[in-house]
């Protein structure tokens, strides 16, 4: 059985002797671009496409699971509802892929770019997204619950009503980044840059905040209940609302305490 793999304007890309999964191996090894590859639907979980490029292709619905995708070139493709889970994404591009709706519950994305990606409603349970480049990317509503995210980079990004409890976000840069609703009960944020981000209506409670940059932030009715402040910096930020019940604040520069709410 030859497989041909086409693009969305139904031209061949690529064919090989044997199934779907055999052909994308044999275009990884031989270096083929796949531009615009329609894979819609397509069961590759366990496959091996490290180095493979597939720039704008389709895999909406894609089973991807355990997969092998180091390395990857996902840029600009739509994997809407794909099941990428405990898949190995380290070192991918995927500036503006789609990956709403999808699941990467255990995936490895250590210094992936998704740069201006579409994550909304994404589950990434207890992935490891170290280092990883989210900067201008719509992460509302996103799963991020126990993921590691140290020195991963989301500055202006979108992240309201993101699930982060837990999460580690150690040295992360969320400079400009809009956490309305975002619950971060008990995560680690310490050394964290949330200089101008917005916070309203944040839940905070428990979590480690020391030596955080809160400058110019916007923390509006933001939760900070038995949160761990130490040495972060507060200086001109907005805390109409906020409150504080018995948060550890020793140390902490530029805050000054809202007035209890009546």
């Amino acid at each position: 059985m030859r497989t041909q793999i086409r693009n969305k304007a139904g031209a061949e890309l690529f064919s090989h002797e044997g199934d779907l999964r055999e052909a994308l191996e044999a275009a990884s090894e031989a270096g083929v671009e796949l531009t615009q590859a329609m894979l819609d639907g397509a069961d590759l979980s366990g496959a091996n496409l490290e180095d493979l490029s597939l720039r704008q292709a389709s895999l909406r619905g894609a089973n991807l699971r355990n997969a092998n995708l180091a390395d990857i070139d996902l840029s600009g493709a739509n994997l809407h509802e794909a099941n990428l889970r405990g898949a190995n994404l380290e070192h991918a591009e995927m500036h503006e892929v789609v990956l709403a709706d999808a699941n990467l519950e255990g995936c490895n994305l250590e210094d992936a770019r998704l740069i201006g990606a579409n994550l909304v409603g994404l589950n990434a349970q207890g992935s490891n997204l170290e280092g990883v480049d989210f900067s201008r990317a719509n992460l509302e509503g996103a799963n991020l619950e126990g993921c590691n995210l140290e020195d991963a980079r989301l500055s202006q990004a979108n992240l309201s009503r993101v699930n982060l409890q837990r999460a580690n976000l150690e040295g992360v840069d969320l400079d400009g980044a809009n956490l309305t609703h975002a619950d971060l009960r008990s995560a680690n944020v310490e050394r964290a840059d949330l200089r101008d981000a917005i916070l309203e209506d944040a839940n905070l409670r428990g979590a480690n905040l020391e030596r955080v940059q809160f400058d110019r932030a916007n923390l509006t009715n933001a939760c900070f209940d038995r949160a761990n402040l130490e040495r972060s910096s507060f200086a001109a930020a907005t805390l109409t609302g906020a409150t504080f019940h018995r948060a550890n604040i020793e140390r902490v520069k530029g805050l000054t305490m809202p007035p209890p709410s009546e």
